[in-house]
C-alpha cells in the first residue's frame, strides 16, 4: 500500500495538481448559478388559505353526496381572513431601582424581537409557534333535493357538525 502512495505521487505533477484544482474552482463557482428547487407554493412554507378553502368546500361535497346523491352539487366557503400565526418571542426585560434620600425611583425597560431560524437557503425567517386556520364565515350549497325541508336539514346539521359553525352561516337551496 505504501508503494502505491509513492508510486501515485510520482505521477501526479504540480501542474497535474493545479488544473485539478481549477477544475474544482469552475465547478463551485458554476454550482452558484444552477436555480435551487422551491415547494409548489413558492419559497414559503407557510399554509396557503386558499388550499384550505378548497379542502372544506370539498368535504362538504362530498357530505352533500353522501345524503342526497347529487354528484354536481356546488359549494361555497368564504373564510374571515387569512391564515394567522403566532411567532416565538425573545423578550428581555431590565428593571432599574434608583434609591435618593427623599424618593424611589423604578424604571422598567422591555424589549421583545421574534426569534429567527436559518432556512435551507441561507435565508432567515421568523419562527412559527402555531398556525391559526381563517375563521369561516359562511357556507352555501346549491344541490338536488335543497329545498326539500327534511333534506335541507340533514345538510345543514352535518355541515354544522363537520365545521363546528352555527346553522346561521349556512345557506341550503335547491337546483332549478
Amino acid at each position: 500500500m505504501n508503494e502505491k502512495i509513492k508510486l501515485l505521487s510520482k505521477k501526479i505533477t504540480p501542474k497535474t495538481l493545479g488544473i485539478l484544482g481549477v477544475i474544482g474552482m469552475v465547478i463551485v463557482l458554476l454550482s452558484s448559478f444552477i436555480p435551487t428547487s422551491k415547494n409548489k407554493t413558492g419559497d414559503s412554507d407557510e399554509f396557503d388559505s386558499e388550499a384550505y378553502r378548497k379542502g372544506l368546500e370539498k368535504s362538504v361535497v362530498d357530505i352533500v353526496y353522501g345524503i342526497t346523491g347529487d354528484k354536481k352539487s356546488t359549494v361555497v366557503i368564504t373564510l374571515e381572513s387569512g391564515v394567522r400565526y403566532s411567532y416565538a418571542d425573545d423578550t428581555k426585560k431590565d428593571t432599574n431601582t434608583t434609591d435618593n434620600e427623599k424618593t424611589t425611583q423604578n424604571s422598567k425597560k422591555e424589549e421583545s424581537s421574534h426569534i429567527t431560524v436559518k432556512t435551507a437557503d441561507g435565508d432567515e425567517k421568523a419562527l412559527i409557534v402555531t398556525e391559526n386556520m381563517p375563521e369561516i364565515r359562511g357556507v352555501a350549497v346549491i344541490c338536488e333535493y335543497g329545498d326539500d325541508e327534511v333534506i335541507s336539514e340533514k345538510i345543514r346539521g352535518a355541515v354544522e357538525a363537520a365545521l363546528d359553525i352555527t346553522s346561521k352561516r349556512i345557506y341550503i337551496a335547491g337546483k332549478n
